[in-house]
């Protein structure tokens, strides 16, 4: 005898889901399409009339619980450079099989034509899909017959078998919302956390529980004589709670100079499933804990296990480390072969998609693969080598209270030796040992180890300086010849690196030429190879209108090259941290030989400034002997980041790092 359990669900009463959607698809007000200007942002190119989304829970016979999600936004054009909020792609997840699938699909575009709303649709032709990565694709179409002046609208509906893919919701965009409102039903047994991020104020916040009921039927099918057959029920009832949030008249999302990734700051509500609690049965924890991630990396075949194992690389690693014994150089010696013989092929996993082995043959790797398989030599060497996971800073923070793996999409490598530790990563061949790459320091990495793991700091501990000296004199009134050297450390010297690679010698040049407006007679570049050392660019040029004459006087800035022509910190107010990625010195010095004719007239005056408890300060030195002109200009900042409290402060310095810099010398003719 076999049973059989079917769940109808026969009851629903709700208060929030009485509330209508704020908007009907193809219901387009008049005032929305003669809309020119929105009047809250009147340099909106386009703006989110209206977004409204749902997600929900139910059951379905023969498939279970299953969650989906229903869209609809709207969108008006004001502006040419709004257009492109016409184009839309819509994220699906799959994984073992198992894929989120959209239907009821629709989209139109409304014009305004000699006073009548001219509707224009989607055409199934116009939607394709694509694969981004292993376990995600997307749904990709442009809106048709769209221009200055159009609503766009597009309707849809995801199906997911993945409980823990409960869409996050944005309430805020690039481009201005009136209102965006999103709610969640949510059964009992489902126990997500919820957090809110971001500076937008919600107009409603609601939930309440609502009482439904399930019908468990229980099929019981008749034995080899007939007996026994029928049908059972049973009512199940639980709880669902109906969540509702809308955000009205909502400002565009302004990025801001140095800021981490607006995925950490933009304003929205994120769902993570903790666990799964059915009737009569013990929880199902989903979201773990750290020590449960640490241990499903390291049995990993595509990870924990790939780093163990390769039995292979053993070899390799003897032959390069033969006659060595000191950790550093066995550290060093191992880097280099990796970096040397494996290209970074810019993609960003956690996992290995092929095996060390093909990853040598292949000469190239993802990040995974490479710092991997960095690992893995380095423990065959002996050494103390673990793998760290990281989130990149375009992937935002990773936020520790959340046991989650999907926080992370990069690996990089740890290692300790004589009392110290360092992190490393081989993808890019114009970085140095000692440093990370700047897409790296994001917060903190989660070290996967058998006996240390835990976070480590990825907050840089190098300063990054530029030193730029020059010794230059007039060849007419206005007109500036001699050399101009610049140093650079830190990540400073990689990105100098990093350009002079990619463009070639020849191009470098022209790019700085133009860049200062200087005719460039000759150049020479040391250390541009030696990874370690700082880069040096020497330049002997001359450049034309450097200063400005007005009759009998003349007027010179001394700060010719990386002054601060304006405060970069416009905003009054900031809503998230400005974040440099490490600390840094900017160092001009100067010496510039007025013509015998001239004698100088007024000097700017020194200046100190400093930021509290040492995390900034900017000295400004200048003089005169005979007729040679003297200065110094030194910026220093101690620290990465400042918080919203500290930003001020931060800004009242930069204006009047500007004012200072923006004084000139004044020359008089004899």
């Amino acid at each position: 005898m076999r049973n059989f359990l079917v769940f109808m669900l026969v009851h629903v009463s709700v208060t929030i889901y009485s509330q209508k959607p704020p908007i009907k698809f193809g219901d387009i007000p008049m005032e929305d399409m003669t809309m020119k200007v929105y009047k809250l942002d009147s340099s909106a190119s386009a703006i989110v009339l209206a977004d409204y989304g749902e997600s929900k829970i139910t059951y379905a016979q023969g498939t279970g619980f299953s969650l989906t999600f229903e869209r609809l936004t709207r969108i008006k054009i004001l502006r040419k450079e709004g257009l492109s909020w016409a184009d839309f792609e819509i994220p699906m997840y799959e994984k073992n099989g198992k894929a989120e699938k959209y239907s009821g699909l629709k989209g139109a575009t409304f014009n305004l034509e000699n006073g009548k709303i001219i509707e224009t649709k989607l055409k199934t032709e116009e939607v394709h899909q694509e694969q981004t990565t292993e376990n995600w694709k997307q749904v990709k179409f442009a809106m048709p017959s769209v221009r200055e002046g159009s609503v766009v609208e597009v309707a849809y509906k995801i199906t997911s078998p993945f409980w823990s893919h409960l869409r996050n919701w944005e309430f805020q965009s690039r481009i201005p919302t009136r209102v965006s409102e999103y709610r969640a039903k949510i059964p009992e047994y489902f126990n997500y956390q919820k957090y809110m991020q971001g500076y937008v104020a919600l107009s409603v916040n609601e939930s309440e529980y609502v009482s439904k009921s399930i019908l468990l039927t229980e099929i019981n099918r008749p034995d080899d004589r007939g007996f026994g057959g029928g049908i059972d029920h049973e009512q199940v009832n639980y709880q669902e709670n109906d969540l509702r949030w809308v955000a009205n008249n909502v400002p565009a999302f302004k990025t801001e100079p140095d800021m981490n990734s607006i995925t950490d700051y933009i304003s929205r509500i994120n769902f993570e499933l903790a666990f799964v609690k059915w009737p009569n049965r013990p929880v199902e924890q989903i979201m773990g804990t750290w020590v449960d991630i640490n241990n499903s990396f390291l049995k990993d075949e595509e990870f924990g296990q790939a780093v163990a194992g390769s039995n292979f690389l053993k070899s390799k690693v003897e032959e390069l480390i033969t006659g060595i014994t000191d950790p550093a150089q066995k550290i060093t010696a191992i880097y280099k072969y990796v970096k040397e013989n494996v290209i970074w092929d810019e993609s960003f996993r956690r996992y290995i998609d092929n095996s060390f082995k093909k990853v040598l043959e292949d000469k190239k790797g993802s990040s995974a693969e490479i710092n991997l398989l960095l690992t893995s030599m380095l423990q065959k060497a002996g050494l103390a080598a673990d793998p760290v996971l990281i989130s990149t800073r375009n992937h935002g923070m990773v936020r520790e209270r959340f046991p989650l793996s999907n926080q992370f999409n990069y690996v990089i490598c740890l290692v300790r030796f004589n009392d110290k530790s360092m992190l490393l990563d081989a993808t890019d061949r114009s970085m140095p040992m000692n440093i990370l790459p700047e897409r790296c320091l994001n917060g903190k990495g989660f070290i996967i180890s058998e006996a240390n793991s835990g976070w480590v700091d990825l907050t840089p501990n190098v300063k990054s300086k530029t030193t730029v000296s020059y010794d230059l004199s007039f060849v007419d009134d206005a007109n500036m010849k001699g050399k101009i050297t610049l140093v650079n450390s830190g990540y400073n010297a990689q990105k100098v690196r990093a350009k002079y690679f990619s463009k070639g010698e020849s191009d470098y040049i022209k790019t700085v030429a133009e860049t200062n407006h200087w005719e460039v007679q000759k150049s020479q570049y040391e250390n541009i190879d030696k990874l370690s050392e700082p880069t040096k660019e020497i330049y002997e040029m001359e450049a034309e209108g450097y200063a400005q004459t007005a009759g009998q006087i003349a007027y010179i800035n001394p700060i010719l090259l990386d002054r601060f022509e304006s405060n970069p910190y416009k905003s009054e107010k900031r809503e998230f941290p400005v974040d440099f990625k490490s600390p840094f010195e900017k160092m001009i010095i100067g010496k510039i030989t007025i013509p015998e004719e001239y004698q100088v007239d007024e000097l700017p005056k020194p200046k100190v400034l400093a930021l509290p408890n040492n995390e900034g300060r900017y000295t400004y030195n200048i003089n005169l002997m005979g007729n040679t002109i003297s200065f110094t200009s030194i910026l220093t900042i101690n620290k990465s980041l400042f918080t919203q409290d500290e930003y001020s402060g931060l800004r009242e310095f930069y204006n009047q790092i500007v004012a200072k810099q923006a004084e000139q010398i004044v020359l008089k003719k004899k």
